[in-house]
């Protein structure tokens, strides 16, 4: 089941409790889980935050609340991982330890550092593909208390995005948005990300000590183990759709060494829990292949050609497989019949 912190649901509830009226004051779902000082590392369902995100959504607040996320982001929030990133000397090794340790702070969700010739691009969105979904204000919220959290550590610099991308619609009015993020939006799109100049990259971070970094990374790396141990197939899962992203290999010899495991290990480790890689390539590229055909307008073979197969034919058979009929059919029978006006 996806979760999330406790102290970091409490950053989001401070940030936009003040914005609701007095008479539509929510009372606190997260105050009791929140307490102590373990409190980040304490996992709560995802499901309590956004079944609160849209209590708030039907209050008729300001569709930018989420955006408000920004003013609560501090270290503090993410609990060691915090200080880990606050130990790093550069904000791109900040970010790196965003993206893998996430899963300390969150589980059910896809992060990594798309490195680009341009820009560093930190993606995100949900590993279970039929829930990608996610309400705007809670996307709102990761992205500002990212930024927020950035520009927390470098102090004198306002780092801004050089392009942002939303999976959810472009609303009515993006001055807010563009405010944080600049002007160059992306909505409906694929994934969430924010993309940063590589010189943005390298800034210095004044708090970085490389001694304590080392001890932060040691702890962190525990705790990772520890919590991946009996779920290594969701991670598995993750990795693959990060390689499907990035256009990179799906071998299991690839996808073991991003996981920094030898094949054998990945092996093992998946059949503790009764998965095969075989089995687990073919679950993501059903769901990918799901989204795909759904969710865009890109042509079979283009589809194909993400989903890693070499011939669109192989394609053909494996959407017979998943589905019981060829993609363009399923691709007619599951999209939304187009409005007719008047």
């Amino acid at each position: 089941m996806p979760s999330i912190s406790s102290s970091f649901a409490q950053a989001f509830f401070d940030a936009v409790q003040p914005a609701i009226s007095h008479e539509l004051q929510l009372p606190n779902p997260f105050a009791a889980q929140a307490r102590g000082l373990s409190a980040a590392m304490q996992q709560i369902p995802l499901h309590d935050l956004t079944a609160f995100l849209a209590l708030v959504e039907q209050t008729g607040s300001n569709p930018d609340i989420g955006l408000l996320a920004y003013d609560k982001a501090h270290p503090g929030n993410l609990g060691v991982l915090g200080y880990a990133i606050m130990s790093s000397s550069t904000v791109r090794e900040a970010l790196r330890y965003i993206v893998d340790f996430h899963s300390l702070i969150g589980s059910g969700f896809c992060m990594f550092l798309d490195e680009q010739p341009d820009a560093i691009k930190m993606v995100g969105f949900a590993e279970d593909l039929r829930d990608a979904a996610l309400p705007r204000l809670f996307i709102d919220a990761v992205a500002s208390i990212t930024l927020g959290l950035l520009h927390w550590l470098v102090g004198d610099k306002k780092i801004v995005p050089i392009a942002a991308e939303f999976t959810y619609s472009q609303p009515a009015d993006t001055r807010e948005l563009e405010k944080l993020f600049g002007s160059t939006l992306k909505f409906a799109a694929e994934v969430n990300s924010l993309a940063f100049r590589h010189e943005d990259g390298e800034l210095p971070i004044a708090t970085g000590d490389a001694l304590l970094q080392g001890i932060h990374n040691d702890y962190l790396t525990m705790q990772q183990r520890q919590l991946v141990a009996d779920r290594m197939s969701v991670w598995t899962k993750s990795i693959l759709l990060q390689h499907l992203y990035q256009r990179l290999p799906l071998t299991i010899d690839d996808v073991a060494s991003t996981m920094k495991l030898t094949s054998h290990q990945l092996i093992q480790s998946l059949e503790s829990e009764g998965h095969s890689f075989k089995k687990l390539l073919d679950q993501v590229k059903a769901q990918k292949s799901q989204l795909l055909l759904t969710g865009t307008d890109l042509s079979l073979k283009q589809i194909s050609y993400r989903l890693g197969f070499k011939h669109q034919s192989a394609f053909n058979k494996a959407c017979e497989r998943w589905f019981g009929m060829a993609p363009g059919r399923y691709r007619d029978c599951k999209r939304p019949a187009p409005q007719v006006a008047g």
